[in-house]
């Protein structure tokens, strides 16, 4: 549906909020208008995003458009353009959604933690106008593309996706550039260039950043990261405001999208849960927004899958027994299969009434207690197992590619803070269970993020006194032995 919707759709940047209905208008005499949503851009500028109810209204008025600047400038056959009105048009029928920005009451009603954690997964979530952009920028991606590549497809994946995004995160695009369906036994074949190994992918990735920060609008702080794993591209698109990341033939990460969109779907109190427990982490400095030897929140999302799998109540089931990955990556058929049907887990799933703020103290008390050395945790099976050699701070396995640890960047000393500050942080959640609050930053005081950040910047500053300390007794050392000899 949301491909269909993206399909459908031009975003149009207007001189001011005066010509939208004008712009409106404009378009509805050259189809039916299904939806049409406006924002402000960056610059205070104002966009429109029309759906058309078919696509053939979107080439007709591609066509009428005229090019400006020709000696100057790359001007692209693309579905983002510009209105400049020229005669008042009638009152359209289409009525415009415009923007919500929602505000926080200072004195709004007072809740119970777990009703604080409902309101701050609700009110931040991806909106609807936020989904529609996302789809809409990886059709946008895919004209693009499709001259050369006439059967490649663009593909969000991610928080975008899975249900777990919030307002304003990072849209993550997967590009596909061969065919999702491939002739067998053909006499016929396309000539091809080939590459060895990963290079495939940096090629790729080199290329097409060079091609949209080149030839596209809005594209700007282009970052072609060549030597990480999944090589990538990072740009910021300024006319929707999205930071992007995207990678090529990636198709095990569009998958583990669905995989966790499902176990949103099996139990209504997944994607609240996770969201605070993303939150907490973010606020507590466990995780960070650019990589390095803290967990990440893809690994996070696993542990928390984990823990429900393990409830006295199950909340969700062993992957294994729920689902099957099919197909090799780049086969036609590789998706995921679905064992049982969602309507007899989430009657499982209601089994368990524990709420929300039982949940998120638990986990952190797991988090904080759970021997993590030298244990194999795996949410396919629902089992921690032990390793009997195993050097990683933290093993936690890829359901996709089972043979590897998602969370195999991750120090011993990070692990070991990690769980510190999860243990520090349900101790606070257990003295503060019936605590009525308002404000979405009353969690964070109830969590005793204050005090636990400033109890680890002090810890954090001796350890650094006394490894300065240490090292100037080894200077004094290592001088006297020179002198004397």
């Amino acid at each position: 549906m949301r491909k269909q919707q993206a399909r459908c759709s031009v975003l149009i940047e207007l001189n001011n909020k005066k010509d939208i209905f004008s712009a409106t208008s404009a378009c509805e005499q050259i189809g039916d208008v299904r939806s049409a949503y406006s924002y402000n851009g960056e610059s205070q500028n104002v966009f429109l995003l029309i759906e058309f109810s078919s696509e053939e209204s979107v080439k007709e008025l591609l066509l009428k458009c005229s090019c400006k600047n020709l000696e100057d400038a790359f001007i692209p056959f693309s579905r983002i353009i510009r209105f400049n009105k020229k005669l008042e048009k009638s009152t359209p029928k289409t009525t415009v959604s415009e923007e919500e920005v929602i505000v926080q009451s200072v004195k709004s009603k007072q809740k119970t933690v777990s009703e604080l954690m409902e309101h701050m997964y609700v009110s931040e979530k991806l909106s609807e106008l936020d989904t529609r952009l996302r789809f809409f920028f990886c059709e946008f991606l895919k004209d693009a593309l499709g001259g050369l590549f006439p059967y490649c497809d663009a593909l969000p994946f991610g928080s975008s996706v899975n249900g777990f995004g919030k307002q304003n995160c990072d849209l993550d695009v997967m590009i596909r550039l061969y065919p999702s369906q491939v002739v067998q036994n053909s006499e016929f074949y396309f000539f091809n260039k080939t590459c060895v190994g990963n290079m495939l992918k940096k090629r790729s990735i080199y290329a097409l950043g060079t091609f949209f920060s080149t030839f596209l609008p809005g594209f700007s702080h282009v970052e072609k990261i060549l030597h990480a794993r999944v090589p990538i591209v990072k740009f910021k698109h300024n006319i929707t405001g999205m930071e992007c990341d995207i990678s090529v033939n990636n198709m095990s990460a569009i998958l583990m999208s669905e995989i966790l969109y499902f176990c949103g779907e099996i139990d209504s109190r997944v994607r609240p849960l996770l969201y605070a427990v993303k939150r907490w982490a973010k606020e507590a400095n466990v995780t960070y927004s650019t990589p390095g030897s803290w967990i990440t929140n893809f690994g996070l999302s696993l542990l928390v899958i984990f823990f429900l799998q393990n409830r006295p109540v199950p909340i969700l089931p062993p992957l294994i027994d729920a689902l099957q990955i099919i197909g090799e990556e780049t086969a036609p058929d590789f998706g995921v299969e679905y064992l049982t049907p969602i309507t007899d887990l989430q009657a499982k799933a209601s089994l368990n009434t524990e709420s929300l703020a039982v949940l998120l103290k638990e986990f952190l008390n797991f988090l904080g207690s759970h021997p993590f050395q030298n244990k194999h945790i795996s949410v396919l099976t629902g089992k921690a197992s032990t390793l009997k050699e195993c050097c990683d701070a933290l093993w936690v396995q890829n359901p996709i590619e089972e043979h590897k640890n998602v969370t195999k960047n991750v120090a011993h000393s990070d692990r070991y803070e990690l769980c510190e500050k999860a243990q520090l942080s349900s101790k606070f959640i257990a003295s503060n269970m019936g605590v009525k609050c308002g404000a979405t930053s009353d969690l964070s005081l109830i969590l005793g993020i204050p005090h636990l950040l400033k109890t680890f910047a002090k810890n954090s500053k001796e350890l650094h006194m006394s490894k300065l300390l240490n090292e100037k007794n080894q200077n004094g050392h290592r001088k006297k032995h020179q002198r004397k000899t």
